[in-house]
């Protein structure tokens, strides 16, 4: 048994169809084939169950999971050693949303491939789900986003920001749904947190519960009593901005998405409440899985990652 026989096995148990897998792994089906069969033949005992629909034998499924492991620590110390050899080269993978990824990404990435020019930076970029999933499996070196509830894998968090939501409101929607009086009101006391209650007559622009910000926005409302009145419901945060800013409705959204996205002149378009709802708070932090091993690299972009969103 060697490690190839092992990264082949992988991925056809993964797969669970041994044409899929050889493709993945740009080999003939006859080469995979016989890697499984070496390795069958090894252990004395069938891997894999090959009777439509293909499945893992209770051998297959052990070996599955000790495969993993063995590889995670052949490659754990192949970066430890090159790691001794030279921090300053080798790779780093990123999981982050591409929502996420568009305003911290750009705080952070540029300064540090000036100061590591020679490591190869890869993005992973996906779902919530996905990008933890990235993670358990250690297809990641880290996430950038909150701490994963209830992970299969024991996880660390370094906290980088703590987040707010804030209430937008398009200049417009606030002239049409509030008299002078009122308006001056909500102006003169916009740096204190409002309850959402304030603009329940107004359209909103809301973004599917599933994410983090629509579920804020649905538990802000059940709790305050709010009906809103959804002008358009979106899956992606910046396309809920910009439609607040065109006067499509009220948004509520992280403030991180306010002040560090680039929207040409925003404030002519729109004002800016912090909202009163104490679940709204919550922390941006990078996830790594406890225990494994780090290269220097990694510990210097969450150094300056720390820096740059303000918690350093």
């Amino acid at each position: 048994m060697n490690f190839l026989n092992l990264e082949y096995f992988l991925a056809a148990a993964e797969e669970l169809n041994f044409s899929r897998a050889a493709q993945k792994l740009y080999i003939t089906q006859q080469s995979l084939s016989n890697h499984i069969a070496k390795l069958e033949k090894d252990f004395g005992l069938p891997l894999f169950d090959r009777t439509p629909p293909m499945t893992l034998t209770p051998a297959g499924q052990s070996l599955l999971e000790n495969a993993r492991r063995m590889l995670d620590m052949r490659d754990q110390a192949q970066r430890e050693i090159n790691d001794i050899r030279d921090f300053r080269n080798g790779d780093l993978t990123i999981g982050v949303t591409r929502a996420r990824g568009a305003v911290i990404l750009p705080l952070v990435l540029p300064d540090f491939n000036k100061t590591f020019p020679h490591v190869r930076l890869h993005l992973f970029e996906g779902t919530g789900q996905a990008v933890d999933e990235a993670l358990f499996k250690g297809k990641i070196d880290l996430s950038l986003g909150f701490k994963p509830c209830h992970p299969p894998v024991e996880i660390h968090s370094e906290i980088l920001c703590k987040e707010h939501s804030v209430i937008l409101v398009p200049k417009a929607v606030l002239a049409e749904c509030f008299d002078h009086q009122t308006q001056a009101e909500l102006l003169d006391n916009k740096w204190k947190k409002q309850p959402l209650t304030r603009f329940e007559r107004c359209p909103f622009v809301s973004i599917h519960p599933s994410t983090w910000a629509g579920n804020i926005f649905y538990s802000c409302c059940r709790d305050q009593g709010v009906k809103p009145q959804i002008t358009v419901e979106t899956n992606n945060i910046m396309t809920m901005i910009a439609l607040s800013l065109k006067g499509m409705g009220v948004a509520v959204c992280p403030a991180l998405y306010i002040t560090q996205a680039n929207y040409p002149n925003l404030l002519d378009h729109a004002e800016i409440f912090l909202l009163d709802y104490e679940p709204s708070d919550e922390y941006t932090a990078v996830n790594f899985i406890k225990g494994k091993y780090q290269p220097q690299t990694m510990r210097e972009f969450i150094r300056m990652a720390k820096e740059r969103l303000g918690e350093g």
